[in-house]
């Protein structure tokens, strides 16, 4: 385990966009995230966490503190339950487990990031999300004890957890699964990939910018007076916050190296170049436009660290 410095962090974004730590160092187990938190403490330094770097805009400035990469790598399969760490590419938990015959994971088809990162976000698709195969999580407290967690005092809802309410560190979960037909489940990821191919952005980015809008939330007399029918969304109850991105034209519109994509309106891409204040201008343009427009607040998905 090194301790690095001035460690340029775009270089660990899927947005390619970042300042440099102060500190940074990477872990792969329970005991050396122990020594990572003791040398931050010893040093009266702030800790992030970072996994896959996905869903994540970092400061042109970095950050000043230490820095965790969160290489926890561990997969294990007992019958239909599987422990995994929070470091695993979210691919190869859904493809081993495929592999081993277990089905319930295809909604993470093309999903970015780490098994961390999801269940903080309670990543999903299609109706299902990371709640609906996690049944325990253990994590360090914001005093950096070790702790379980169990499903309902986990705060689940739409794209959010207790760990975007608290200063939590996701390590490691436990998820159930079951046996299904895996030739099916293999299918319907092909497609499900084949599709986020077809119509989402390969540059650099962060992933879908904006949270998808609860219908309750929304002043259905206002958007049916501009012309959106609401019926069409109630399969999931949000209306997809690129469609009304999109029915503004914004896409292609564009601050500094920043632009929203032409391919998906919930997408920000960087073209080269793009800072984090290029990012931060472009989101503020956009929330403008949209509560001008329809009256709806959109809600950040991506994290900011500053």
């Amino acid at each position: 385990m090194k301790i690095r410095e001035q460690v340029p962090l775009s270089k660990y974004t899927t947005f390619r966009i970042g300042g440099p730590a102060d500190w940074f160092v990477s872990v792969k187990n329970i005991p050396d995230m122990q020594k990572a938190v003791a040398w931050a403490r010893e040093h009266k330094q702030s800790i992030f966490a970072l996994g896959g770097g996905s869903n994540l805009l970092v400061s042109d400035q970095g950050y000043r503190g230490l820095v965790i990469k969160m290489d926890f790598n561990r997969l294990d399969i007992a019958g239909d339950k599987v422990s995994v760490g929070a470091g695993v590419l979210v691919s190869y938990l859904l493809n081993t487990a495929l592999n081993a015959g277990l089905v319930g994971l295809e909604f993470l088809a093309g999903i970015p990031g780490t098994v961390g990162g999801s269940i903080r976000g309670n990543a999903g698709t299609y109706g299902l999300a990371m709640s609906d195969v996690l049944t325990e999580i253990r994590y360090m407290d914001e005093d950096y004890a070790l702790k379980n967690i169990s499903l309902p005092e986990a705060h689940f809802m739409y794209r959010h957890s207790i760990f975007k309410e608290k200063k939590y560190i996701i390590l490691e979960a436990d998820l159930q699964l079951k046996t299904g037909d895996v030739e099916a489940a293999r299918k319907l990821v092909r497609e499900r990939l084949k599709y986020r191919q077809n119509t989402q952005p390969n540059g650099p980015s962060a992933g879908c910018i904006f949270k998808n809008i609860p219908l309750d939330t929304v002043n259905p007399e206002k958007l049916k007076a501009k012309g959106i029918e609401l019926e069409q969304f109630t399969k999931y109850q949000k209306i997809p916050a690129g469609y009304l991105i999109d029915r503004l034209g914004l896409k292609g519109k564009r601050i500094g190296g920043a632009q929203v994509s032409t391919k998906h309106a919930n997408y920000i891409v960087n073209i080269g170049g793009a800072t984090a204040e290029d990012v931060v201008m472009l989101v503020s343009f956009i929330k403008q436009q949209i509560r001008d427009e329809y009256g709806v607040q959109l809600q950040e998905e991506v994290q900011f660290i500053v």
